[in-house]
């Protein structure tokens, strides 16, 4: 039986995962997610980084960065060698107005990357929002034609590919030999037309369907990502995770 790790995608939290992370790790240990996700800058303000994960017992599942932030891939790989992570996760290829020839240039920075990345045991994925589902998935297709396909993998976020027009299912389905990480994200139809997203179960996202989609698969995270809430972050983490369990138990 597939055996995932379940983490938590820090950005819910705000400026909080900067200022004050020790605090945050307490809630993300107490609500019981295994590991977590943020950015390199998040964790690089704290020089025992390592020890502070240690002494909440929680893994580092991935860093995620923006692909124009190219100068921080040291600094990233670096910490992930430190602390043990395997993911480096990328977005923001493109834009909403992204053309093919600008994912494709987009495509053989992560290749570069991903060759660098090998030496470090560290996976490349690159995360999509709605503008690369767009016109028939024309940003991910693009990135998965001009890349190497034992180099860079896909981090699916599911509710931007549901947002831009596609079934997260199907999407899935159609590239699961690509995709080595997931971001579970939810929202109702309304969040759907107005950006807003909600807690996992709460929306319109079929993620039994998903999970039991990807076992056996190469995906090892599954990362809960919800942007924003306007309830208090730890209650919305802690429903999305009850709900997570609820499928896992099951499926």
């Amino acid at each position: 039986m597939t055996r995932f790790k379940v983490g938590a995608q820090l950005i819910i939290w705000g400026k909080r995962r900067f200022e004050d992370l020790p605090g945050v790790l307490d809630e993300v240990k107490s609500i019981g997610y295994e590991g977590i996700e943020t950015s390199a800058d998040a964790l690089g303000r704290y020089p025992n980084i390592k020890e502070l994960l240690e002494a909440h017992e929680l893994a580092l599942a991935g860093i995620h960065m923006g692909i124009r932030n190219i100068e921080g891939v040291e600094k990233a790989l670096n910490l992930l060698k430190e602390l043990d992570g395997h993911y480096l996760i990328f977005s923001g290829a493109g834009r909403q107005e992204g053309t093919r020839e600008e994912y494709a240039r987009a495509a053989k920075l992560l290749e570069k990357v991903a060759r660098m990345s090998q030496k470090f045991d560290v996976t490349v994925c690159y995360h999509n929002h709605y503008w690369e589902i767009q016109n028939n998935a024309l940003g991910i297709r693009t990135i998965l034609e001009e890349t190497d396909p034992q180099l860079v993998y896909l981090c699916v976020d599911t509710y931007w590919v549901k947002f831009g027009g596609l079934d997260p299912l199907n999407f899935i389905k159609d590239n699961l030999d690509r995709i080595a990480y997931l971001h579970l994200k939810d929202g109702t139809e309304e969040d759907m037309r107005t950006r807003k997203f909600c807690e996992l179960g709460r929306g319109i996202i079929d993620f039994p369907s998903i999970i039991e989609l990807v076992k056996g698969s190469k995906v090892e995270w599954l990362v809960v990502e919800q942007d924003r809430t306007d309830a208090d972050p730890k209650r919305s983490m802690e429903i999305s995770l009850r709900y997570l369990r609820e499928i896992l138990s099951t499926t």
